[in-house]
């Protein structure tokens, strides 16, 4: 059996899930045409729509599975890193202090009991290295979309206060916000 067997089949996706896959799917094309707008055409206009499938596609696994794959952001981190290393190496320092700070509070936020996973521990980090200082802004944007849907849920009896949902999708939010109005270091 490999990992890709715990994939719910189509057909036991719910409702509520394909309407949020489908706001994931509508968001990512928004948020790659607002990209593409905003950066231009260029190798940083292409690279950054290419982080918004990436967070798109983040988001949309952990609904389904309540899991971020480390086959995922790990290698994306080391891209990352590259990527600058060649092209932006004066933003290299930024991008390494940003997502080790961010690394290091949400391994904090976890420990102190906030239901944290490892998975949203290692996208937080990720956006540090993708955003630089401009991940502070969108760690908390994902932050508060993820308190605001919490109570909302709280607040209409769908979840009581034990619980769990996923929280990938706010921090790939927030990512995908700070990307188009933050300023985050060039890719290329």
């Amino acid at each position: 059996m490999t990992r890709l067997a715990a994939v719910p089949e189509l057909h036991t996706i719910g409702p509520g899930h394909r309407r949020a896959l489908a706001a994931v799917a509508l968001g990512t094309v928004a948020a790659i045409a607002l990209t593409l707008n905003h950066y231009g055409f260029t190798a940083n206009g292409l690279g950054w729509s290419a982080v918004q499938v990436l967070l798109g596609f983040i988001a949309g696994w952990d609904i389904l599975t309540r899991r971020i794959l480390n086959v995922v952001v790990l290698p994306a981190s080391v891209i990352v890193i590259a990527l600058r290393a060649a092209f932006e190496p004066s933003a290299v320092p930024e991008i390494l202090v940003a997502g080790a700070v961010a690394f290091v509070v949400f391994v904090v936020l976890a420990v102190v009991g906030s239901g944290l996973g490892m998975g949203d521990i290692k996208l937080a980090g990720l956006l540090g290295l993708l955003l630089g200082r401009a991940a502070l802004g969108a760690l908390l944007a994902g932050v508060i979309a993820g308190g605001v849907a919490a109570a909302l849920l709280l607040a209409s009896g769908r979840a009581g206060r034990k619980s769990l949902f996923a929280y990938g999708p706010y921090l790939a939010l927030g990512g995908a916000v700070w990307i188009l109005v933050g300023s985050p270091p060039s890719l290329f």
